[in-house]
């Protein structure tokens, strides 16, 4: 049972961490918001190619990759990948010459059905300035490590606030507003059913962000552990000087994982897969196994399987909390109702908000009339 001095404690906490975090969560919040809804915006805004598919055939992937590197010349092709919300747009990441790594990469979006090049600049698109706004303020990696922290941060606010609410609401029925006690007793009760109302979505999406923005660290342990592992009998081998396709490397990774189909490959030359290997993601159609993919490395010089297993669990946490995070499992009804919690989070934060300033006046009123009457 809670004491009366464990609670204050727990007050001090709550009301801290959440004051750290309150700005930076209605702002997660509102780009959450059109992030939810970027398909539609961007179609809205036309900022990307439609694509007509009806009766026509997928050309090959080494065929798009082509057609990339010629859009891009001297430029590498690092990752290919497929949009799945728009059958037949490709992205084929390309890296710029003598450069490995990924951050300094342009996509290349092609209609899969005719190879054409999108004259689009992904990062210049609405969608992905909003992205870059809701994953980093803008500010690359100490971005990222930062809003991690901001998700610590309202995890314990969430973690506290129930505590503090369990003892609170023993002599008062769930859901009971007090209207007539005034403002600050009616946002307080506000506050609290919402808040205990929305804490199980709260902290999935807060510890899914935060597995998201440590998105880098976990790729970093992956490359130095996992993946230096699988490809150590290949250490001292000099670089392949010519890889086999594309194309050899999908069909070699489809005989390892039939009835999966290709999420996205990661070339030769990169962080993620090494000199001498293709990374390739090869995903279920249906199921959960749709959202952790398989992981297949192929020999680039020989097109020979290396590995395929499972990817490590902390990777497969990573794919999972993607999707999850935005609400993108269940189509446009999931999306509605991550929408609806992302507004309701937006009055948990502004209530919050209101009831620390109500208790600042309060406290100053006090403070005041202690003086005067100590005159």
């Amino acid at each position: 049972m809670a004491t009366p001095t464990s609670l204050r404690r727990w007050t001090i906490l709550h009301r801290w961490t959440s004051l750290f975090c309150t700005a930076n969560l209605l702002l997660l919040c509102v780009t959450g918001l059109l992030l939810i809804f970027h398909p539609e915006i961007d179609a809205m805004l036309g900022t990307m190619p439609e694509i007509q598919h009806e009766g026509k055939t997928m050309l090959p992937p080494g065929q798009l990759v082509d057609a990339a590197r010629e859009s891009r010349p001297g430029w590498a092709p690092a990752v290919y990948s497929e949009d799945e919300d728009h059958p037949g747009r490709i992205f084929v990441t390309m890296l710029p010459p003598g450069v490995e790594d990924l951050a300094k990469s342009e996509a290349v979006i092609l209609d899969g059905f005719t190879g054409q090049v999108a004259d689009v600049k992904l990062d210049e698109t609405f969608s992905m300035m909003v992205l870059n706004l809701h994953a980093n303020l803008f500010a690359g990696f100490m971005g990222e490590l930062y809003l991690a922290l901001v998700g610590i941060a309202f995890f314990v606010a969430l973690i506290s606030g129930v505590v503090i609410y369990a003892p609170f609401m023993r002599n008062l029925m769930f859901g009971m507003i007090r209207r007539e006690r005034g403002g600050r007793l009616l946002q307080l009760d506000l506050h609290n059913l919402v808040g205990i109302s929305t804490v199980a979505w709260c902290c999935v999406v807060c510890l899914t962000g935060i597995i998201l923005e440590l998105g880098k660290p976990l790729l970093m342990i992956y490359q130095s552990h996992d993946l230096a592992a699988m490809t150590a009998p290949f250490k001292d081998r000099p670089a392949p000087g010519s890889i086999v396709p594309l194309d050899q490397a999908i069909q070699t990774a489809q005989k390892a994982w039939p009835e999966h189909r290709l999420q996205f490959a990661v070339f030769p030359g990169t962080q993620l897969t090494g000199r001498h290997h293709f990374t390739l993601f090869m995903a279920a159609e249906t199921g959960l196994a749709k959202r952790v993919p398989k992981l297949t490395l192929v020999d680039a010089s020989s097109g020979d399987l290396t590995v395929a297993s499972d990817a490590p669990w902390y990777i497969q946490a990573l794919f999972v909390s993607g999707p999850l995070h935005f609400g993108d499992y269940a189509g446009t009804p999931l999306r509605i109702i991550w929408a609806l919690f992302t507004l309701l989070t937006i009055i948990l934060c502004i209530s919050g908000l209101y009831l620390f300033v109500a208790k600042l006046r309060g406290r100053r009123r006090d403070i005041t009339l202690l003086q005067e009457a100590t005159k």
